[in-house]
């Protein structure tokens, strides 16, 4: 798949690759439409949503959340996971991003969640990504190449860092902590989305783990470095974060018809806040 990306990449220029997908997208949503999900992104509804994710050993016993293989996870229209639409969630009933004028860094951008911020009059949007050999996706030309350990934007910058999923490939990961916090403003926040275990403590990682069968073997995903614990929250604290740990149902969001939304109910969303 990786050899098929990169072949791709190089091959097919962008505004064919996203017409290639989208006539791709259109017929799978047609497909599977019903009416027993819902996707927020797209706005279309479904009879089931797509399976996703990988079922390897680590993953099962370490009990991995945001991984491992799921069923329902991932739209047929506009392919948006159950972890993105945790975050819309999260974003429409708990915020007021969608009104008030904000300033946002998107790291790694999900192509739903960076359509809906670039649509929002109120919002000051940047986003960029650390281009990965061999991974071979597609973005385009408004998707800033940006080094999380080593931003180039000031201090104190943005009230809103989004990086969904992202420091579980960063070795380096304190010092991407320490740029999210430094670039956020005093009462800033940050959704910093991980994959963690909740059995172990301290997080497992060891940098002489290169390939990728090895990776896979001990991590769960062959471009991931570390499988995160319990010690993730102490990590963002030391960098000076306050953090929250919600969910939609112990935190009462108040969320008509959640299941309908097909989210990972061991899920939590985790806020790091720059005290003021």
């Amino acid at each position: 798949m990786g050899f098929l990306r990169r072949v791709s990449k190089k091959v097919i220029p962008f505004w064919m690759g996203q017409k290639l997908r989208g006539a791709y997208q259109k017929s799978l949503g047609l497909y599977y439409r019903g009416n027993q999900f819902y996707c927020p992104f797209c706005g279309y509804s479904f009879s089931k949503m797509l399976e996703d994710g990988f079922d390897l050993p680590v993953i099962i016993e370490k009990e991995i959340i945001g991984s491992g293989r799921r069923e329902n996870c991932t739209c047929p229209r506009c392919f948006s996971k159950d972890r993105d639409r945790l975050i819309y969630l999260y974003l429409e009933n708990k915020t007021q991003v969608f009104f008030e004028p904000n300033k946002i860094l998107h790291i790694a951008p999900e192509a739903w969640l960076k359509e809906m911020f670039r649509k929002l009059p109120n919002i000051d949007y940047t986003c960029g990504v650390k281009e990965v050999e061999g991974m071979g996706y597609y973005y385009d030309r408004m998707t800033r190449e940006l080094d999380i350990t080593n931003l180039e934007m000031k201090d104190n910058l943005y009230d809103i860092v989004i990086c969904n999923h992202v420091l579980e490939h960063i070795y380096d990961d304190d010092i991407a902590m320490s740029e999210i916090y430094r670039v956020l403003k005093p009462g800033g926040w940050a959704i910093l989305q991980v994959p963690i275990s909740p059995i172990i403590e301290e997080s497992i990682e060891d940098q002489d783990v290169i390939s990728k069968k090895g990776r896979e073997k001990h991590f769960g995903q062959f471009d991931h470095v570390r499988i995160y614990g319990q010690d993730y929250f102490k990590r963002l604290q030391k960098v000076g974060f306050e953090t929250q740990r919600l969910h939609p149902v112990k935190d009462n969001w108040n969320i008509a018809n959640l299941k309908k939304y097909a989210l990972n109910n061991k899920e939590e969303l985790f806020i790091a806040t720059k005290p003021l």
